[in-house]
């Protein structure tokens, strides 16, 4: 609740604390991707989210971004100054639907990137870590299996918010608005 001066939350024991400012991070859960192949293998060559942090261990090898929003666009820039290629796999027809137009020309402009619409991965594996994956084409119906050192897949998140009391106001996604 809110005073004149301070904003008072009530903990679950009882307690009660104030101050000016609060801070509610809830979390996300990152959209997984539904082929049982690959969830074995997360964390050894499937990331889900940009993961920065592997991007230098990958130096000189093939990867593959899946996503159509600026989150997998910036990713995959990211990772094409280590790796040799990097493959931003769309669902969709085109990339003008969930990116922007500067980032679109920046990926257009690169040289070690390739893009592949109409696409989605069906399966994949390896031994003890991502090896291959399959990929099909949705509008010929074609699949083909590619080697694959890793796979990063950025098609959105969901807000962990659905704890909070209903004042608290949420965009039609269920993030809490802020500003």
């Amino acid at each position: 609740r809110r005073t004149s001066k301070e904003i008072i939350v009530t903990l679950s024991d009882g307690t009660e604390v104030e101050g000016r400012t609060v801070v509610v991070a809830t979390g996300a859960s990152y959209r997984q991707l539904g082929v049982p192949e690959l969830e074995a293998l997360t964390g050894a060559g499937v990331f889900y989210g940009a993961a920065t942090t592997e991007a230098r261990a990958l130096q000189g090898q093939e990867v593959y971004v899946v996503g159509g929003s600026n989150s997998a666009g910036q990713a995959m820039l990211h990772l094409s100054k280590y790796a040799s290629l990097v493959t931003l796999l769309v669902r969709g027809g085109s990339l003008a639907a969930g990116m922007s137009d500067h980032l679109i020309r920046e990926i257009e402009a690169a040289d070690n990137v390739r893009l592949r619409l109409n696409t989605k991965v069906t399966s994949g594996g390896g031994e003890g870590r991502l090896e291959y994956l399959t990929l099909e084409d949705s509008a010929s119906g074609y699949a083909e299996t590619v080697q694959a050192t890793a796979l990063f897949v950025l098609i959105g998140a969901e807000p962990r918010t659905e704890w909070l009391p209903k004042e608290i106001k949420r965009d039609e996604k269920g993030f809490v608005v802020t500003g």
